[in-house]
């Protein structure tokens, strides 16, 4: 007969559980808010600590470092066949779709973290304003009549060449736009190789609204960023007694001391 699993162990295996299963999670949400957020259920469900009040609004509060680096690592996995990592890479601050020269610290912040995440995986992130590489000269004629193999030292001279071609450094150039829009600001950023103008690789991705990004962006706490304009008046104009009797008919003692 099996003995009965202590407790603690049985809150151990569903918090592991929980942790291999948040992979299967929303792809649009960071990886790292997921896996915390899984294992805090899970814990609150099994112990019995979940709150049973809650915010009527409840804020999405994904760091913005983490939601910055799944954009970077997205990013990483498209572009890595077509860029070697001796190619550098100059950077600028995103910028705002509508205004240009929003001097909030948004897009300077996600574009810094984007490319820490880059340079993080040993790619040649470089400070500095972009420079275009130098013209390439007109390549060699072959040593050989296409079509007929190559023995020996040329064989090796012409793998070495293919080789220096395909890790040839391309200066790049990462920049990108940010968009407020309601409750999420939409975000897209490319890597484009400056000799030739290629997008080597792109991404779009959201942020949510919330008490991080309304410091940053100072367009986030008017009330106009929203769009909602209260349909009654908000403010008392004008002699308190007129709009209170507005005919102007003549009042007692009393009445006027109601009104007052």
């Amino acid at each position: 007969m099996n003995a009965p699993k202590h407790p603690a162990t049985l809150v151990i295996s569903a918090l592991l559980a929980a942790l291999l299963l948040s992979g299967c999670g929303n792809p649009g949400t960071s990886y790292y808010s997921s896996l915390k957020r899984t294992a805090v259920d899970a814990k609150n469900d099994l112990m019995g600590t979940r709150p049973t009040t809650g915010e009527l609004f409840q804020e999405d509060n994904t760091p913005l470092t983490d939601i910055s680096y799944d954009a970077a690592d997205f990013m990483m996995g498209t572009f890595m066949s077509p860029l070697n990592k001796n190619s550098p890479i100059y950077t600028e601050p995103f910028t705002n779709r509508i205004d240009m020269g929003d001097p909030s610290p948004f897009g300077a912040l996600v574009s810094e973290q984007v490319a820490a995440r880059l340079a993080l995986n040993s790619y040649m992130v470089t400070k500095g304003a972009p420079r275009k590489p130098a013209p390439k000269a007109a390549p060699s004629p072959p040593d050989q009549p296409e079509g007929l193999a190559l023995s020996g030292e040329e064989a090796k001279a012409a793998e070495k060449r293919s080789w220096q071609q395909q890790n040839e450094a391309r200066p790049c150039l990462l920049s990108g736009t940010y968009l407020i829009a309601g409750k999420v600001i939409y975000l897209s950023a490319s890597i484009t190789a400056l000799d030739n103008g290629q997008v080597l690789t792109a991404h779009t991705w959201t942020v949510p609204v919330n008490r991080t990004t309304r410091a940053m962006l100072p367009q986030l706490r008017k009330p106009s960023a929203y769009g909602m304009t209260p349909s009654v008046r908000t403010t008392l104009s004008g002699n308190p007694h007129k709009i209170a009797n507005p005919s102007g008919q003549p009042q007692n003692y009393v009445d006027r001391d109601m009104v007052r």
